[in-house]
């Protein structure tokens, strides 16, 4: 991401999440006699919109910005303002959706510049193009995938990789740790997702296999990222794993909105924060649909019926 977009991205992110408690004023006695007071903007709003705007990449580039956030280029704002460092190990609470997984992802890209993958949804082709600018060592334990053992070493422990098998998992992982942290460049571990793990393991052997590979992960310097389920697919009372993590990153959508809260990291309050725009749930469309439904409505027999 170049300065001027990250820019612009911070701006947008501070503007989505300045306070509603702020005093705010008409600017002279004659604008509030004929503007009603819920328009009226607040000073720091803006000096946000004058920087928005003189970070503008082509005319309309701040509203859009503004009304369509996108989460994917808001991110990197959010981990910054979240102040996450390169050695956190850090839980990613969301469904495993194209929408959540696209900011997982997102979100990861914020995290590091180097870093591996252990993925057991998309393939390894579908990864990489996600993280361009990462360049990731990815394990690829997807269902049919054909793989040395996901980290290109040509040794005779290399095998394929499976959800199933946490042995083969747990090699190729401490594989990848281990050049990771050997490397020029210490990086970021991800696991997408716990989801698919879950399905082939008990809740005991995979809680296991994290706290031997997280155990890793801090003896070498690696970071990390796993998506977890939410809380409300286990037992509604903590994520799966999170004793293993520093703190949590839980995601949602309300009202049109992407947000995110951090949650056991020091001197941060778990406070919701939007970070993106949401496409409306079908809940919502259908009473989208339902508010322009015209008064009148046509029966089977052609005649038209007002509602009670």
């Amino acid at each position: 991401m170049s300065t001027r977009s990250f820019d612009r991205a911070t701006i947008v992110y501070e503007y989505l999440n300045r306070s509603d408690d702020l005093t705010v004023s008409a600017t002279s006695d004659e604008r509030s006699s004929w503007v009603d007071s819920s328009v009226y903007a607040d000073d720091y709003a803006d000096s946000l919109i004058k920087r928005l705007l003189d970070a503008e990449s082509h005319p309309g580039d701040a509203f859009e910005a503004v009304l369509q956030p996108s989460p994917e280029a808001i991110a990197p704002a959010f981990i910054a303002d979240t102040g996450v460092q390169p050695d956190d190990v850090v839980g990613f609470a969301a469904p495993s959706s194209q929408l959540f997984d696209d900011l997982f992802y997102a979100v990861y890209a914020a995290m590091t510049e180097n870093g591996a993958v252990l993925t057991t949804k998309y393939p390894r082709h579908e990864v990489r193009s996600q993280l361009s600018t990462v360049d990731p060592t990815v394990i690829d334990a997807t269902p049919g995938a054909e793989t040395d053992g996901g980290v290109d070493v040509a040794t005779p422990e290399s095998r394929p990789v499976r959800c199933g098998d946490l042995t083969s998992l747990g090699v190729a992982a401490e594989r990848a740790t281990t050049r990771l942290a050997t490397g020029d460049r210490t990086g970021t571990f991800a696991i997408a997702t716990l989801t698919q793990l879950l399905a082939h393991h008990d809740s005991t052997a995979l809680d296991r296999f994290l706290h031997e590979l997280v155990g890793q992960w801090r003896n070498q310097g690696v970071g990390g990222l796993i998506h977890l389920p939410p809380a409300s697919d286990i037992d509604g009372s903590s994520w799966f794993g999170s004793a293993h993590f520093d703190y949590v990153i839980e995601m949602r959508t309300d009202d049109g909105q992407i947000e995110a809260r951090v949650c056991g990291k020091r001197d941060v309050a778990p406070t919701w924060q939007v970070v993106g725009s949401s496409p409306c749930s079908d809940s919502e469309a259908s009473a989208q649909a339902v508010d322009r439904q015209p008064s009148g409505i046509v029966d089977e027999d052609g005649g038209e019926s007002t509602p009670e």
